[in-house]
């Protein structure tokens, strides 16, 4: 990447991140593009030029949370070493979105778009596939209970993620959520010691 396209890069990250950080704060329907602008120091031209509308620049950063967070399970599923680290390192990036950024401009923005309301599912789909695969290779490592089918772990898996799903609309569950890194934190470490080989 040569200077120009890093400065274009660059400058790219910094108008998605203060737009994220503005909607967190105040609500998407409340921020404008000039707000945008005027706190990542670009131009509105800048912004219409990279993101064409201030709906498109949502699902962008929407859709950039969704991709980082397949990009570094299937990093992560790569990775040599000690698995118990590896649950460890799980965890932190299943988390990481709790304690930084509002749940409920997360959801409302998903519900509210249908094409990420696609994307959402599509990566639930493939969050699902490589948490299989994970919870695979904890197997093979006999951390992991091995005897534990696949079936057994499919439907653990889908009674999970039925109830976060379902409830993640009501107030109250994600209230109890929003900002709330070391609760998130324990509702998965629950979920994976569940299938802990406390026999080793």
């Amino acid at each position: 990447m040569d200077g120009f396209e890093k400065r274009r890069d660059d400058k790219k990250k910094a108008i998605i991140q203060t737009a994220l950080d503005l909607f967190d704060q105040y609500g998407y329907e409340k921020v404008s593009m000039t707000d945008i602008a005027e706190k990542a120091h670009v131009s509105r031209a800048s912004i219409y030029n990279f993101f064409d509308s201030k709906d498109n620049l949502r699902r962008i950063i929407i859709k950039d949370i969704l991709d980082d967070s397949v990009e570094k399970v299937e990093k992560l599923l790569q990775e040599e070493g000690n698995f118990i680290e590896k649950i460890k390192k799980y965890i932190i990036i299943r988390t990481w979105y709790y304690g930084k950024h509002s749940l409920k401009f997360f959801f409302d923005t998903v519900e509210s778009d249908s094409e990420l309301r696609q994307y959402f599912d599509d990566f639930t789909t493939t969050h699902r596939q490589l948490l299989i695969e994970f919870i695979d290779k904890g197997k093979q490592s006999g951390v992991f209970l091995p005897d534990i089918s696949n079936i057994a772990i499919e439907m653990y898996i889908d009674i999970f993620q039925t109830y976060f799903l379902q409830n993640m609309n009501k107030r109250e569950i994600r209230d109890r959520l929003e900002f709330n890194p070391k609760l998130a934190e324990e509702i998965n470490r629950l979920f994976l010691e569940g299938l802990i080989n406390k026999r080793k």
